[in-house]
């Protein structure tokens, strides 16, 4: 039986360790927008720390370094404890939670780890090395109860949250492995934060190993399924990455060709149109001098037909049906740092866009643009502020735009007296379909521009 423990142990430990060395490997996060890939280096922390503890237990159960027992344990509760913060980290990191709030909530796996360290040291100094094997309480209370059942917990459901997401975007077999990468989460967070050994408080009193050995249930090989589950679910779940990241290339390799198309009607109209405008201003030149030349005027006539109908084909093909959202980003990215260059207010952008819910019209793009040049603009010459703040997120539905500023606020401008600028906001927004809210918040302005997708 030890023997098939010690297999159990290496195999868990191993599938732990490899899960973990996959998820840290670089996926090009600066390259995509889905959480669980930008998330995914914490949870390759926990899996290698978590391994590698799990293999520590091999050296006691093989009696290894004999008389070092007590140190191989700490260090093995300490790095089982340090895991389990990270799993609690990248549950947190996954949840679809924004702003400060967010930044709060994260820092709660470290205090945790942080308290556990400070009682387990003072309690390993004042009783000596063997304590926490002698007296598992405090081990389980922090490390088990409040790290690794809840963030097991966490993760399943911000796991199950982002499935729904997905599903939205019609991506049902990559919702269906989240899902099921979910239930593995819960179930290893369930096992490892509950299922310990029988102490005299609740719920190790009643929820045990004992539990477990009664009902037949060989929790080491259970534990040891979960592990292979994990990392082949993983494995899985990554290939949303793949599928990403060709539709980024698929739309990459559509924006070089329109890039080159647009480079060619450059050529086109310089080497075309302009040149033909030119000769026929040579020509005028000439007919104010010879005004009786009766053949020059119907040549410039009929050149200048031709000039019509060349632009209007030029114009023909170089209008796009659609443009690509990096392209309206990058767009409104040059125009802040433009503004940023020559006046004092300072303006950022924080934008989260993503390739998969929708695109956008060349009508669209370009209306959204221009309300936000003339939202930035108001604060600019208007709001009297330091510091404005424009926020893009994509959602499922619609593209969401918030423009901040931190000046005097709008205040209770009648509708009918507002300025002309934020009219003329107004008339694009709806132009576009979408819609326009302006209100003065506790420090300065606030616009919320919300445009649905083509489609």
């Amino acid at each position: 039986m030890e023997k098939v423990h010690f297999i159990i142990h290496l195999l868990y430990g191993f599938a732990f360790i490899n899960m973990g060395i996959f998820s840290i490997q670089d996926k090009g996060a600066e390259l995509t927008n889905l959480p669980l890939v930008k998330s995914l280096k914490y949870l390759g922390y926990f899996g290698i720390i978590y391994g590698i503890a799990e293999w520590m237990s091999l050296l006691t159960m093989n009696e290894i370094f004999m008389g070092h027992e007590p140190i191989i344990s700490i260090v093995r509760q300490a790095l089982k404890t340090i895991s389990f913060a990270y799993l609690m980290y990248f549950g947190l990191r996954l949840l679809p939670i924004k702003g400060k709030k967010k930044k709060y909530i994260l820092i709660i796996p470290m205090i945790i780890n942080i308290i556990w360290f400070i009682g387990y040291i003072w309690l390993i100094y004042s009783y000596g090395l063997d304590y926490h094997d002698n007296n598992p309480e405090y081990n389980i209370i922090i490390s088990r109860y409040l790290l690794v059942l809840p963030g097991g917990v966490i993760s399943a459901i911000a796991l199950y949250m982002n499935s729904k997401r997905i599903e939205k975007n019609k991506s049902y077999l990559i919702a269906k492995r989240y899902k099921a990468l979910a239930k593995i989460f819960l179930i290893f967070g369930v096992l490892e934060g509950i299922f310990l050994c029988k102490i005299i408080f609740l719920p190790a009193s009643l929820a045990n190993c004992e539990l477990m050995s009664s009902l037949h249930i060989p929790i080491q090989i259970v534990k040891g399924s979960v592990g292979v589950m994990v990392n082949s679910l993983l494995i899985k779940v990554i290939d949303t990455f793949g599928w990403e990241q060709k539709e980024r290339l698929k739309r990459l390799e559509e924006h070089r060709i329109t890039s080159e198309a647009r480079r060619k009607l450059g050529i086109e109209l310089h080497d075309g149109i302009i040149q033909d405008l030119y000769g026929l201003g040579l020509k005028i030149e000439y007919l104010m001098k010879n005004p009786d030349d009766k053949d020059l005027l119907s040549q410039i006539k009929k050149d200048i037909n031709n000039a019509i109908n060349k632009t209007r084909n030029f114009i023909s093909s170089s209008t796009l049906e659609t443009i690509e959202i990096e392209d309206l980003n990058e767009n409104i990215r040059q125009m802040i740092n433009k503004y940023n260059d020559s006046q004092e207010i300072r303006i950022s952008l924080n934008s989260e866009f993503s390739l998969n819910y929708g695109s956008l019209s060349s009508e669209k793009s370009t209306q959204i643009y221009y309300i936000i040049q003339e939202a930035i603009t108001n604060i600019i010459k208007h709001s009297k502020g330091t510091e404005g703040k424009i926020n893009i997120e994509a959602k499922e539905e619609f593209l969401n735009i918030e423009i901040l500023d931190n000046g005097i606020g709008i205040g209770t401008i009648n509708y009918k007296d507002r300025h002309m600028g934020l009219k003329s906001m107004e008339t694009r927004a709806r132009r576009i379909g979408g819609s326009l809210n302006i209100e003065g918040v506790d420090s300065g302005t606030k616009i919320q521009l919300i445009v649905p997708w083509e489609g």
